[in-house]
């Protein structure tokens, strides 16, 4: 949770060296993009690299990383390589763990070394010496180590965890266990509810999983409409009145926001149905155990760390309100909501004949 050189992988040190180029998705005016060219000279930004929080976190401070140079080589070498930069860094962290903890017989491998990071990089993409093992991630090569490495591993669902500390975004620890990629915080929304003003972040309280289904409900009708997330609080503090009305308007269909909400349900139930078809069990909803039984050690001296037993009535909470059983099983209604679409409401009706 604490990189004491944090400082120097700034965005604000970056830009000491390197010409900002702020790029933009077709006709919006965010511009999100981040892309650094050398101040040397270099003019052509598609030599440039590019930089956003994510792989800055994942290539950087999870690696033990503080040069600001290796980070952006890094970030290149992902890019060229097709390499995604949360997965990779995380995977690479997790074998310097090992290695620092002597479950990896790898005695240069150390949290910090840029270019254990660089090389691993190349190693994972073409799958050579230990990059073969790093490449089938780290839910698969943990269980291949054995012993204390599954115990270490940082993944949902074997999709490795974003830069948030789930102790310390609770709601977000509930929203990242129950989605159906598992630690894809885009999927979830639910940092947005941990961020909102005056939110109590690092506690689980009886409205969390609430707020883990609203955004991920809001984050999905996002995605249907091909919208970015970045413009959420553009659209006021009711988004999913503000899609309706944008609907309405562009294509004609006189919905209202509740069957839009409807939509949203039925697309986190077909997720869930595909996961079920494919194995999924109730144990897959949860994250790793170190965020239990690790405390986050705060700037003003506080322990942090996620309580169990509020973490599990959370994710009960949140079938319970998706409609689904006690085990994460589609119940009678999110079946009936799911085939027939928005009929549903006469299908859950005569539910009892069925």
């Amino acid at each position: 949770g604490h990189f004491e050189s944090a400082e120097a992988l700034s965005r604000e040190s970056f830009a000491q060296s390197h010409q900002v180029v702020r790029r933009s998705c077709a006709a919006c005016g965010i511009g999100c993009e981040h892309v650094f060219v050398s101040s040397n000279g270099q003019s052509n930004a598609d030599e440039g690299v590019r930089l956003e929080y994510e792989n800055v976190f994942a290539l950087g401070p999870l690696c033990g990383v503080e040069d600001s140079a290796t980070v952006r080589r890094a970030s290149k070498r992902c890019d060229a390589l097709g390499l995604d930069t949360i997965s990779a860094g995380g995977t690479i962290a997790f074998a310097m763990e090992c290695a620092e903890r002597g479950l990896l017989d790898q005695p240069d491998l150390r949290f910090g070394r840029g270019e254990q990071l660089l090389s691993l990089l190349e190693a994972t993409a073409w799958r050579r010496g230990l990059g073969a093992d790093l490449a089938e991630g780290t839910r698969r090569w943990a269980n291949q180590l054995g012993g204390a490495a599954p115990g270490l591993v940082a993944h949902v669902k074997g999709l490795e965890m974003p830069g948030y500390d789930p102790r310390t975004m609770q709601t977000l620890a509930v929203g990242l266990a129950v989605a159906a990629r598992g630690a894809d915080h885009n999927r979830s929304g639910a940092y947005q509810a941990d961020l909102a003003l005056g939110s109590d972040r690092r506690r689980i309280d009886d409205q969390t999983a609430a707020r883990v289904v609203a955004c991920e409900d809001e984050s999905a009708l996002y995605d249907s409409l091909i919208l970015c997330k970045f413009v959420r609080r553009a659209l006021g503090e009711r988004p999913l009145e503000a899609m309706t009305e944008m609907i309405r308007y562009t294509v004609g269909w006189d919905w209202e926001s509740d069957e839009w909400r409807d939509v949203t349900r039925r697309i986190v139930d077909a997720r869930h149905w595909f996961n079920l078809r494919e194995g999924w069990t109730r144990e897959e909803d949860t994250l790793p155990e170190r965020f239990f039984g690790e405390p986050l050690l705060e700037a003003d001296g506080t322990e942090t760390v996620l309580d169990r037993t509020s973490f599990e009535d959370a994710v009960g909470e949140y079938y319970r309100l998706r409609g689904w059983s006690k085990e994460g099983g589609l119940g009678e209604a999110a079946r009936c909501r799911l085939l027939m679409g928005r009929g549903w409401k006469q299908c859950e009706s005569r539910r009892d004949e069925m």
